[in-house]
């Protein structure tokens, strides 16, 4: 019972400190943003952007894991490390920054018109008005001329410091977060036999996906999604986020 509260205390603890982390990476972003090189402001909208839409996100998954539900924290913060992967793509290459900020751009037009699309066909009233913006959406990326992204696993291959042997294989976490994500049919852990009869029953405690580890995976995504977006917007300072994540994030993970 008191291993029990003081993990749920810790989790409030650590949704304070991420929310705080994200709130302070954006203050010192528009802090710096009026005295940066010309030429960088998509790299400054970038960052924000991806910090910005990361809060609910974030607080989601912490408020997942406050009320027990590991998987669902775990699918949340997929979202997340999603956006810090991307980050983490565009700034492996600094010669390449812009045209891979583009190509981001791009892959959100192919999917903001197959949306439209679907949208469309859900709601015929309103049948024109998705077409439209799914063309507009579609003449735009044409414009930004950009590449088709390959796919995450492939551009994380790419983007895995060679130099750095002890760099944590991020597509890993991916996966996990994903394998959270998807319905995967575990009748075994659901049901069984009483007597006759089939009964539901709470899912066993012994799960792969452990509490610990979704309270890991929410605090290793944020600190990863502000380290890429300091780095991209050239902000911040590593050892010192670093730093922070030993003396106070490490200390509340799996306790």
């Amino acid at each position: 019972m008191l291993k029990a509260v003081k993990k749920i205390t810790n989790v409030h603890r650590l949704k304070k400190l991420t929310s705080t982390l994200i709130h302070d990476a954006l203050a010192e972003m528009h802090s710096e943003y009026p005295t940066s090189s010309l030429g960088h402001e998509n790299r400054f909208r970038t960052a924000e952007y991806f910090l910005l839409e990361a809060r609910d996100y974030v607080d989601g998954a912490w408020e997942m894991l406050a009320i027990g539900n590991t998987r669902v924290s775990l699918a949340i913060s997929r979202w997340t490390l999603e956006a810090a992967l991307n980050l983490l793509w565009v700034v492996r290459n600094q010669g390449e920054t812009d045209q891979r900020l583009a190509d981001l751009v791009g892959e959100t037009l192919r999917q903001e018109a197959n949306l439209c699309e679907g949208l469309a066909e859900m709601r015929p009233d309103q049948a024109d008005a998705f077409k439209q913006r799914a063309n507009s959406a579609r003449k735009v990326k044409g414009e930004l001329g950009c590449a088709r992204l390959d796919s995450l696993e492939k551009r994380m291959k790419d983007a895995k410091p060679p130099e750095k042997p002890d760099w944590p294989d991020l597509y890993v976490h991916y996966r996990v977060c994903s394998a959270a994500s998807h319905p995967g049919l575990k009748v075994c852990e659901r049901f069984k036999t009483v007597g006759q009869a089939t009964a539901s029953t709470k899912a066993s405690d012994d799960t792969t996906l452990t509490s610990d580890m979704a309270m890991w995976m929410a605090a290793t995504s944020a600190f990863w999604l502000v380290s890429f977006a300091c780095s991209l917007a050239n902000t911040g300072n590593a050892e010192k986020l670093k730093e922070w994540w030993d003396a106070e994030v490490a200390p509340l993970l799996g306790n």
